[in-house]
């Protein structure tokens, strides 16, 4: 108990990521406890388990083993998990995974820290944190104050957040373990290709516009594809799935890896590889790699056409050339180091004020706390005070939105919302999953569109939205969510014809988030976006008919 503040519920479980940060942080002090349970599913392939961090703990063996037996991903948390979590932890690590947040949310006392690895261009953590637990979680982590830290791990990803997660980052770099460093500055280059990465290149939508991207723009010089494979790819210089020992090989002979990516919140590890080996990396300016490595210039492209130029230099055997990129390219591989993520943690810890948030509790606080646990044990479910019944309140808006709004323009329900407009009426608190303005409106970008008002909605009264589809979105199914009913409609024609759909919606409470479901995000041709439906206008009117609120989820027919 008197060392609860020095131990970290450390609930990632990732393969790479464990080996290195459960180390650095055995190494500044704390001790470490990692889950023995994993979800199986498809989605967490990139788990494993490892016992040897709990050498580290210095608790009972009855408490470790009954943490060992749980599952914290899937299962909600017992009280006798939540006793023996507040009891000898004061830290966990947390990701969007499962039923993790929101236990840890409601349920744990100490540090919450929420790690985050970046996604795609088209997401943001508070979007998926909504997605996955509702509007409420983002009032939840408000009323959490300073026990909740958004744990970044590139500085770039607060830029599209809401204040909510930006004034609470804490910036802790990934570093890749000491594995990724045996192979460093063993490149030779023999082999005059390309080397790609491009799993599922048939069957995932995203790389599959990757891989055609890839064949298009370089399909005419040597190069060889490597990335495991669900289904057969008639592909000569395809290789699939390769072994470690093989991947090393690749890393060391072939002449450039090109890297495709313009995500700019989010990287894969082999161009890290690569560079970390002294292969030379082709990646773009615009990338999060790019964006991380300012001070490179070579291989750092700013066009497809730079890109191109910079590979065939290579493939051509430009000594000069080559020997110049990798000697810039240290700084790619030195942002993934010990050296760097180390002393970046230490400084942002300590400043962020995460470690004075750690500081030995007096023998009297510990006791007195745990005495509380004990005396409430039937009541507070392994806290050591009765949980609150009363619903945190809304936050402030400016904390949890990211859409720009014209104050000026104070609109009503009914006037709704324009998205040709490069700003929204003020009745609108927040917008994710929608693209840039357009003269016709806004394309949905990703599966979900999440609409927040700053006002409720009647309960009873019809959506009317205007718009389009796109590609296999045409007449499918949409899935329009306010609350707990649900409505579906279809748009007929494509885009370039704008169709209106009224959608009558009847509900016990009055809701404030309207969620679209997009049947099928696609990749267009030159296009990064996930595009599904155009939407012109939304707009809220009176219902045209009297009828009883809904007790239980419908759908209408189509």
């Amino acid at each position: 108990m008197h060392k609860r503040n020095k131990r970290v519920l450390w609930l990632l479980n990732h393969k790479t990521l464990m080996p290195y940060e459960v180390k650095l942080l055995l190494e500044l002090g704390y001790e470490v406890f990692t889950p023995k349970v994993i979800p199986q599913a498809a989605s967490f392939r990139s788990g494993v388990v490892d016992f040897s961090y709990d050498e580290s703990l210095s608790i009972p063996p009855r408490v470790l083993k009954r943490l060992n037996s749980f599952n914290f991903y899937e299962e909600a948390w017992p009280d006798d998990i939540v006793a023996l979590m507040n009891r000898y932890f004061g830290t966990v690590y947390v990701i969007p995974y499962g039923k993790q947040v929101p236990e840890a949310v409601r349920k744990f006392e100490g540090q919450i820290m929420f790690r985050a690895f970046g996604l795609d261009n088209t997401q943001t953590y508070h979007n998926v944190l909504q997605l996955l637990y509702g509007e409420r979680i983002l009032n939840e982590i408000a009323a959490l104050g300073k026990r909740f830290w958004f744990a970044s791990g590139y500085d770039q990803l607060v830029e599209v957040e809401p204040l909510l997660f930006s004034e609470r980052e804490v910036f802790l770099p990934l570093g890749v373990p000491e594995s990724f460093w045996r192979t460093a500055d063993t490149y030779v280059g023999t082999d005059r290709h390309i080397l790609f990465v491009c799993p599922n290149a048939v069957t995932n939508p995203y790389y599959a516009a990757v891989y055609r991207k890839f064949k298009e723009d370089f399909g005419d010089l040597p190069h060889v594809i490597f990335g495991a494979q669900d289904v057969p790819v008639d592909d000569p210089h395809m290789l699939g799935f390769v072994t470690d020992e093989e991947l090393a090989r690749l890393y060391r002979e072939s002449a450039v890896l090109y890297y495709h990516s313009t995500e700019q919140r989010h990287v894969h590890y082999s161009p890290i590889e690569a560079a970390i080996n002294g292969m030379p990396v082709v990646y773009f300016a615009d990338s999060l790699l790019g964006r991380m490595t300012p001070e490179i210039e070579l291989g750092r492209c700013t066009s497809q056409e730079q890109a191109r130029a910079a590979v065939e230099r290579i493939l051509a055997g430009d000594q000069d050339f080559i020997d110049a990129m990798r000697q810039q390219q240290r700084a790619l591989a030195y942002k993934f180091s010990d050296e760097y993520c180390r002393a970046v943690w230490t400084t942002n810890l300590r400043e962020r004020g995460v470690e004075a948030a750690l500081a030995p509790e007096p023998t009297a606080t510990v006791y007195w706390r745990e005495f509380k646990r004990t005396l409430l044990r039937p009541f507070a479910h392994g806290l050591s005070q009765l949980p609150t019944k009363v619903r945190p309140p809304k936050p402030p808006r400016e904390l949890v939105t990211t859409a720009e709004t014209d104050d000026a323009n104070l609109g009503t329900l009914a006037d709704g919302i324009d998205f040709s407009q490069p700003k929204y009426p003020k009745f609108v608190e927040d917008v994710t999953g929608v693209s840039f303005p357009e003269p016709t409106g806004r394309w949905t970008d990703g599966k979900t569109v999440l609409i927040s008002l700053s006002t409720s909605l009647p309960r009873r009264f019809v959506l009317e939205i205007v718009g389009g589809a796109y590609g296999e979105n045409v007449n499918a199914p949409v899935t329009v969510k306010i609350g707990r009913a649900k409505r579906l409609f279809r748009f007929e024609e494509g885009a370039s014809t704008q169709q209106r759909v009224t959608l009558e919606f009847s509900t016990l409470r009055r809701g404030s988030l309207i969620e679209i479901r997009v049947p099928h995000p696609t990749i267009p041709p030159n296009d990064n976006r996930m595009v599904g439906l155009m939407l012109a206008q939304i707009r809220i009117l009176p219902a045209q008919r009297d009828s009883a609120p809904e007790r239980e989820e419908t759908a209408a027919a189509v």
